[in-house]
């Protein structure tokens, strides 16, 4: 059986490191310590460029809860938008309802 290991990451210095260490795809973020948000459009594209595993964008607009207001959806939108220009893999979203389950419409 073989293990897949994604490691976040919020720094492009953790990015070769995260690579040699065997991670097979990485979740690029920025302030890891607010609990990772979207990275910029140029880390984005620089990533991508670098990168010899699938990268993939955290898609949090904002720290605190996963409850997303329709302008924070808007605005999450076009951050894939802006992922997808980027080149990067794909992109990683938490969504939630008041009720603690998946907001599947945001």
């Amino acid at each position: 059986m073989s293990v897949l290991i994604e490691v976040c990451i919020d720094s492009l210095e953790s990015l070769p490191i995260a690579q040699r260490a065997g991670a097979g795809r990485i979740e690029l973020c920025s302030s890891l310590a607010t609990g990772g948000l979207t990275a910029s459009a140029g880390y984005m594209k620089h990533a991508a460029r670098i990168a010899t595993v699938p990268v993939y964008g955290i898609i949090r607009p904002r720290e605190g809860d996963f409850l997303y207001s329709s302008d924070d959806v808007d605005i999450m939108l076009e951050d894939i938008h802006t992922a997808k220009l980027a080149g990067l893999n794909g992109v990683v979203i938490g969504a939630l309802g008041a009720d603690g389950k998946i907001d599947e419409v945001a």
